[in-house]
């Protein structure tokens, strides 16, 4: 991750990749420019005049680099992250410049016919050494880009991959002329393919306008601090999984450089006391920093009150909801003060029980101010969602457990008829058994789950190792074929 590497460590290594490739770059501008001037080959100098551009850009990117390791100060609150950005920006303009002189350049050549290229090897061979030189610094800067959420890295790791793809098209074009000469093929033939270099000019411009576009666009929205896409949706659903958080408002994200700024308004209930509510942020910053390792968390606590109901019961569920708890079995017995309350509580089960105790105590706290006079005793367990690896049956013991099945169903007077019997064997669980079963339209919730409960409990009864059993009752009215 990176946010588990010290931030000298990452800067220095940042400055390291970006030294590497301002030498890279001035190799490779020297090279071309000698050959482009030997063989007049615009496709060559026009690659030249791009490497010398790429020249200033790894300067810029160093430049960038080594500013946007400063920490902030009185005139930088959020840091001189935004360095990098205003890198990848002036990038972009230095090679909408060499786009448009090539551009100017090709179009007049070819206007006139002219082609004053000298077929050389050398032009092949300062081409291919391109290619392999930034294939090597792609590779490189792309990995310490990711490494590091660095977008001046990251723009020069795509400046260099156009480059590739520019250098094969130049390398085509000066192989064409280079293979015509040798070949001494006809004159006709040999003014079309002369263009192949002019040709290949205008290629890499075409290439070079539309890199730059994508350039500007990621670079300008950083410099006006446009959220990552769908970055604010994950971080709102991260925040409103932590127990407690009834909503998540005003969110907002941006970044400086490699640094993430998030700032946010957390409902949580009224009657929170201040330490809660402390103990409550905190939790939400660390779900933010699953999602953002290095992320400048701002919180802004706000009470919320529950919706208003006359039923006990939806009350109940919704504070369990704004602590972010899930309720069930919930009763409530006698008529008169005090009543008592019953509820089972369900948190994550990798969660401290300590903390879930305290998050459960504080709900009966804030319940019992809300419904005068009732008493809380509940019960916490592990809420479990999993995915396991099923394995099958032997043939004896499913055609057992079919049997017990058809016959505890026969003796239950409102199972009609029995549907979809499937069987697994569950590692550390034992087998799991599930069917359907029809069951008459008049039926109560009540009922139906009596029902279910005593085939269920009777089978557990009669097969050993059963270790979970799934009943769906289907009413007689729908589609359910016998």
């Amino acid at each position: 991750m990176p946010g588990d590497r010290p931030k000298n460590e990452k800067q220095d290594e940042k400055q390291r990749v970006a030294f590497f490739s301002l030498l890279a770059a001035f190799a490779l501008t020297t090279i071309k420019l000698a050959v482009g001037l030997h063989t007049h080959s615009l496709g060559i100098l026009s690659e030249a005049l791009h490497s010398g551009l790429d020249l200033l850009a790894a300067a810029l990117t160093l430049l960038a680099v080594k500013v946007a390791s400063r920490p902030a100060d009185e005139g930088h609150t959020y840091g001189h992250g935004k360095a990098e950005n205003l890198s990848a920006l002036a990038q972009t303009v230095l090679l909408l410049l060499t786009c448009g002189w090539v551009t100017w350049e090709g179009v007049e050549r070819l206007a006139e016919g002219a082609s004053p290229i000298q077929p050389s090897v050398w032009g092949v061979g300062v081409m291919l050494l391109s290619i392999l030189v930034d294939a090597n610094r792609v590779r490189i800067l792309r990995r310490v880009a990711q490494r590091n959420d660095s977008q001046a890295l990251e723009a020069d790791a795509l400046h260099f991959s156009t480059d590739i793809l520019s250098s094969i098209v130049v390398l085509a074009g000066v192989l064409t002329v280079w293979i015509t000469d040798v070949l001494h093929a006809p004159a006709s033939l040999t003014r079309i393919l002369s263009q192949a270099d002019t040709v290949a000019a205008l290629l890499v411009a075409v290439i070079i306008f539309f890199t730059s576009l994508r350039m500007a666009k990621a670079a300008i929205n950083s410099l006006m601090d446009a959220a990552p896409d769908n970055m604010a949706e994950e971080v709102r659903k991260k925040v409103l999984t932590v127990p407690g958080v009834m909503e998540v408002d005003s969110l907002r994200i941006r970044k400086s450089g490699p640094q993430y700024f998030v700032e946010m308004r957390l409902g949580v209930p009224s009657q929170q006391n201040i330490e809660d509510a402390h103990t409550l942020s905190h939790a939400a910053e660390k779900a933010v920093r699953t999602l953002l390792p290095e992320a400048d968390v701002t919180i802004h606590i706000e009470p919320r009150t529950l919706p208003k109901t006359q039923d006990v019961f939806e009350h109940i569920r919704a504070a369990a909801s704004s602590f972010g708890l899930r309720v069930h079995h919930i009763h409530i017995y006698g008529k008169e003060n005090p009543r008592y309350l019953d509820l089972h509580t369900e948190l994550p089960a990798e969660m401290k029980y300590a903390t879930a105790h305290s998050l459960v105590n504080n709900f009966e706290q804030i319940l019992s101010s809300q419904l005068p006079g009732l008493e809380i005793v509940s019960h916490i367990e592990p809420e479990y969602f999993s995915e396991k690896e099923c394995g099958p049956i032997p043939i004896y013991r499913a055609n057992l457990l079919r049997r017990e099945v058809m016959r505890v169903t026969k003796n239950q007077p409102h199972v009609l008829s029995v549907q979809d019997i499937l069987l697994f064997e569950l590692p550390e669980l034992g087998t799991s058994l599930s069917f359907k079963c029809l069951v008459p339209q008049g039926l109560t919730v009540y009922q139906a789950h009596n029902v279910s409960k005593c085939v269920e409990q009777a089978l557990i009864e009669s097969v050993p190792k059963l270790g979970r059993v799934i009943i769906h009752l289907e009413p007689e009215s729908q589609t359910f074929p016998l």
